[in-house]
């Protein structure tokens, strides 16, 4: 069972500060990993009081606390990857790159070298840049820096693309795996420039909001560390990252000092008069290019990357039709919406479904029966607790197994059409009366 509950899931270890407006450090690190199917476990370097607008106060853990959290992750799991935000001082540094070079040595590292808050805050005491240089920064899979903080290591002044060229390269021969040189604060349009073997590479982006976003690196460098847990290469998780740091900030929460991300689109039960008990997520994503979807509640919203109206509905399902004689396969539905009423199998089709996959897999779940020859004998549409749907009605011309209820069926009849009392939705209803005149 162990292996069944999300045993393909990648744990990242995530060290940081936190951050009561949630927006940034270990709250926008958590809940970046999450949306991006990876497990986050925590580290906390340090206690902020900050909110959108800045940062006011903030208190360290000290090496040993924040030591014994990274022995405790270690002892419970294998991160696959590892993420840095703010560290505080080099004492607390040198605790990491302790373990980095131990227990931890296995793990993907990805350093975000937190000196200054986006406001324009310290987050740093004494000693941190030069144990971060040193120890941290040839360790690193992926450094990450923002104009400030590539001035702080390599001693250059950046504050153009091309000496954002040559931060990035300095970075490269200091010993970091590849620098990723943020240019959020260039003038103009944004871009990033990654430094890697094999050369650099540009990352041209625009300006989604026209002032300081509140939590973005954090979230940037959360997700990077996510792209490499999973296996990506750097660049495709550089760029996969930028891409969803995008949508983070598209989908944002306006606060009193600007906006911070919205790391995970809503989900829930949809709007209106709907079955209590039948829950239905929201759609989150966009089928046509992956951007998140703004707007909980809203029965038609609009990608906000690719103008697709991405509200899936109808929902695309199957209904089978499997005949015995003069009698056809119901079952009686253990879960809301019409629980205890009859209805005939089907389901709705799960992502990289066909109709015909669908029908199989929905007829083997409810009925333990094997589906041979499918054939498409009509379309229906219905209007039930999940919203609108249209029905690929599907013939099962061969049958093969013992009939057993599963899944959503508590029980599995045969049954003359003419005989059948009223479905648990009206196309069923429709199709089972067309039956009984045939």
């Amino acid at each position: 069972m162990r292996e069944k509950l999300g045993g393909d899931r990648p744990v990242v270890l995530l060290a940081g500060g936190t951050d009561p407006s949630g927006g940034a450090g270990l709250a926008a690190d958590l809940k970046t990993v999450a949306a991006l199917g990876c497990h986050g476990c925590l580290a906390v370097t340090a206690v902020t009081v900050q909110n959108s607008s800045g940062v006011r106060d903030w208190r360290g853990m000290g090496p040993a606390l924040f030591g014994a959290q990274l022995e405790a992750v270690c002892d419970d799991c294998s991160p696959a990857a590892v993420k840095s935000g703010m560290l505080g001082s080099g004492d607390m540094a040198s605790r990491l790159a302790e373990l980095l070079e131990g227990r931890l040595r296995a793990a993907r590292y990805v350093l975000d070298p937190v000196l200054v808050a986006g406001s324009g805050d310290s987050l740093h005491g004494p000693g941190l840049a030069e144990v971060v240089a040193e120890r941290l920064l040839p360790r690193a899979d992926l450094v990450t820096p923002n104009l400030d903080e590539a001035e702080a290591l390599t001693g250059l002044e950046v504050r153009s693309r091309e000496a954002m060229e040559r931060a990035g390269k300095t970075l490269f021969d200091m010993g970091a795996g590849a620098a990723l040189v943020k240019g959020g604060h260039l003038e103009g349009e944004p871009a990033d420039y990654l430094a890697a073997e094999g050369g650099g590479r540009w990352y041209p982006g625009r300006r989604v909001y026209p002032g300081k976003v509140h939590g973005t690196g954090c979230t940037l460098g959360s997700a990077l560390a996510a792209g490499l847990a999973l296996g990506y290469d750097t660049k495709t998780a550089v760029s996969t990252s930028l891409t969803y740091l995008r949508q983070t900030i598209r989908g944002g929460v306006m606060l009193g000092g600007g906006p911070v991300p919205g790391h995970l689109p809503p989900a829930g039960p949809m709007p209106g008069e709907r079955d209590g008990e039948a829950f239905y997520l929201e759609p989150r994503f966009c089928s046509r290019c992956g951007a998140s979807l703004p707007g909980a509640g809203r029965r038609q919203p609009v990608c906000p990357d690719c103008g697709m109206v991405a509200w899936r509905n109808p929902l695309p399902a199957v209904t089978l039709v499997v005949r015995r004689g003069r009698k056809v396969l119901l079952v009686r539905r253990a879960v809301a919406p019409a629980r205890g009423m009859l209805s005939l199998p089907g389901g709705f089709l799960e992502l990289g479904e066909t109709v015909w996959q669908c029908g199989r897999r929905e007829l083997m779940e409810e009925t333990s029966l094997r589906a041979g020859n499918l054939r498409l004998v009509g379309t229906e549409v219905d209007d039930t607790a999940y919203g609108g749907v249209v029905l690929s009605v599907l013939e099962v011309e061969e049958v093969s197994g013992e009939a057993r209820a599963g899944d959503d069926a508590s029980e599995v009849l045969w049954m003359e059409p003419s005989r059948a009392p009223e479905l648990a939705f009206a196309a069923h209803n429709r199709i089972v009366a067309g039956l009984a005149g045939d």
